[in-house]
């Protein structure tokens, strides 16, 4: 009866007195800074012993917030825990906060003694605590199930301090993951996932935009889940006291990344120009701030931060909303992401700072929206990524449109080249030709002029010194005489074809047509080579089918009969016949001049047009080689053509002149002159 009486006094004690805290069953495991009270060492010097005086000189504050909010102070701050556990279970003391650098936890061991358990953030590791992402401490139970305890905690931060005490039993701490653990877990896969996807594809495509975003999400997963949320102790104790000395500098490089990655994904550039210089200004601002950091002013960071962390954010998310009204409508995507950021951070923010009252799922917010704005922009970069895919394959097909029209142009150059180094071929070999032939005519004229002219002008002059020398009887002249008439008719043929051809290769000779009659032409040279046909005994048979007048030049023809009407002669043998027919077609009168010739006569070279070579007679008469070279010549600037064939065992050469008619005699003439 007596210890309920008691147990009844100490509850109402309990009840009239706030800062008592009872522990029991049913006890939720929640913030309790209402049931606190807190003292400032502005210096951070007091002991423990001052500060249990001042406790008993009631110079501690009692807390009005859930969670303690005290701000970015170079004070210290005690906090007073008064406790009744009535269960006498375990029970635990939790600091759900991990970002304080230094914690001093006072229990008492005995009546007016304390033990202390240090630790923090940049302390080393304390098996007498529990550190993680939260402190657990373990609470003294006392033997006497009514009696209060006390403890305290020292706390220093260079940071905003804010501090969530908790209590808890034991089967709270072993219950598994509540729905905040289970935010953080996926937020942390979401993180890495997105990591490591970005980074495949700025390997991939080495787009700079995916370098920025990919540098972003790497720093703000430090600094978000390394150091705001306290799971840096997972990668040893060295690499949270780095983090927890150093934290802006990781939030001051996702900050630059993220500047550059909105230069970038927003074309500012070429939409915004202007901007520039702002992003410039921003830049340049975080990177003082990570410089300040790695010197280790972790206070002065915290400062700045709270200035310049909603002024990037702000101008960020105004510079997506201009460049969406310009056009650029893939900028939504970032402006509905840095929407969420934008409130969450201001709230953040105001919460840290105290303008609002700090809620301990607030923490859990700031991650979300970052979760949220990479989400958002993953998809943005994802939309990015087909645009990319599919400009690089029109960039491809054009490059191979490009590469195939390249090769056209390559094989129709080559082709053409080809045209145009066979044709200067063609043109070259005709030149060299011309000149082979030009070289060729040099040498039969002065052999002509050497042998065929010198020689029977030697034989006259011989016979007229004979003569002068009266060595001569007038009958031994008139046989010299008779003898010397061949030479003067071969010099006056060779004097002809000379001049004939040395004017046509001057391109002097002009073709006059007339009118005239060709078998009367073939009788007066008939008459002309008669000494010669009789002296050879060759018959001539003139044959006449058609008798009509042609309308040609008469020297030109007369010349090309009298050189194949020599030949003729020349070449056939003693004793046989030259056959000349003469007929007509409708508008042309064709002469044949046909003999038979020897056997070891190549009648095959007379079809040549080029044969221009010297060729020797039955009875050793020698030509100069330029009658047949005229003769085609003069038939064709007359319209006619001169053909070389063989029947049996004689040689036929054909020409044709055009007839008289006198309605287009005229036409024919002027046709003729201009071809001439």
């Amino acid at each position: 009866m007596r210890s309920l009486v008691i147990l009844l006094f100490c509850l109402i004690s309990v009840a009239s007195h706030s800062e008592v805290i009872v522990i029991g069953k049913m006890m939720p495991y929640e913030s309790l800074g209402k049931s606190l009270s807190y003292l400032r060492d502005e210096n951070a010097g007091l002991s423990l012993q001052q500060v249990i005086a001042a406790d008993k000189s009631h110079q501690f504050v009692k807390s009005a917030a859930n969670v303690l909010n005290f701000g970015n102070s170079k004070a210290a701050y005690w906090l007073k825990v008064s406790y009744l556990n009535s269960l006498q279970d375990d029970a635990y003391l939790v600091i759900d906060y991990a970002n304080i650098e230094s914690i001093d936890y006072y229990s008492e061991t005995s009546p007016g003694k304390f033990s202390r358990i240090h630790t923090g953030s940049i302390a080393a590791d304390n098996p007498k605590v529990i550190a993680g992402s939260k402190y657990i401490f373990n609470l003294p139970v006392s033997p006497y199930p009514a009696k209060r305890e006390t403890v305290y905690l020292r706390l220093k931060s260079d940071n905003i301090l804010v501090v969530p005490v908790k209590i808890a039993l034991s089967q709270t701490l072993i219950t598994g993951l509540g729905w905040a653990e289970r935010c953080e877990s996926i937020t942390i896969g979401i993180l890495m996932a997105l990591f490591l996807f970005n980074v495949s594809v700025y390997i991939k495509s080495k787009d700079q935009t995916y370098f920025f975003y990919s540098i972003r999400i790497l720093a703000l997963f430090i600094y978000m889940i390394g150091y705001f949320m306290g799971y840096a102790y997972l990668l040893g104790s060295n690499f949270r006291i780095l983090l927890n000395t150093h934290p802006h500098m990781f939030l001051g490089i996702g900050s630059i990344a993220g500047i550059g990655f909105s230069y970038r994904f927003l074309n500012l550039k070429v939409i915004l120009p202007w901007s520039v210089n702002l992003l410039y200004i921003l830049s340049v601002s975080w990177i003082f701030l990570t410089g300040v950091s790695v010197l280790g002013y972790k206070s002065t960071c915290a400062d700045i931060c709270q200035l310049l962390t909603p002024v990037t954010v702000l101008v960020l998310w105004g510079l997506g909303v201009a460049t969406f009204l310009k056009g650029h409508k893939r900028a939504l995507y970032l402006v509905i992401s840095w929407s969420y950021v934008c409130a969450t951070t201001i709230g953040l923010l105001f919460c840290l700072s105290g303008i609002t009252p700090y809620h301990e799922n607030y923490i859990h917010f700031v991650p979300l929206g970052f979760i949220f704005e990479l989400l958002i922009l993953s998809l943005a970069l994802g939309d990015r990524l087909k645009d990319m895919k599919r400009s690089r394959l029109q960039e491809h097909a054009d490059k191979i449109k490009v590469q195939e029209e390249n090769l056209y142009l390559i094989s129709s150059q080559n082709e053409r080249l080809e045209k145009i180094v066979d044709s200067r071929t063609r043109a070259l070999k005709k030149m060299v030709q011309s000149l082979e032939e030009a070289n060729a005519d040099k040498t039969r004229i002065f052999s002509i002029i050497a042998h065929d002219l010198r020689s029977p002008f030697n034989s006259l002059i011989s016979l007229f010194s004979l003569s002068d020398m009266d060595l001569l009887t007038f009958d031994d002249v008139k046989m010299l005489l008779n003898d010397s008439r061949k030479n003067v008719d071969n010099i006056h043929n060779t004097l002809n074809n000379l001049l004939y051809w040395a004017q046509s290769q001057m391109k002097g000779i002009t073709t006059a047509p007339s009118r005239f009659n060709v078998r009367v032409m073939v009788e007066d040279l008939m008459l002309v080579y008669q000494p010669l046909i009789n002296k050879k005994n060759i018959r001539i048979e003139l044959r006449v089918d058609d008798d009509a007048d042609v309308f040609a030049d008469l020297n030109q023809i007369n010349l090309v009969i009298r050189n194949l009407m020599d030949n003729a002669i020349k070449f056939t043998p003693l004793g046989f016949y030259i056959r000349i027919r003469i007929w007509g077609s409708k508008n042309h009168i064709f002469i044949d001049i046909c003999n038979p010739v020897t056997d070891q006569l190549n009648i095959d070279r007379f079809v040549k047009r080029e044969h221009n070579e010297p060729s020797y007679g039955t009875s050793n008469e020698r030509g100069v080689g330029l009658g047949l070279h005229l003769c085609r010549d003069f038939v064709a600037k007359n319209n006619g053509i001169l053909k070389v064939s063989k029947e049996e065992e004689c040689v036929v050469l054909r020409f044709n002149v055009p007839k008289f008619e006198s309605e287009s005699s005229s036409a024919m003439e002027a046709e003729l002159v201009e071809s001439a």
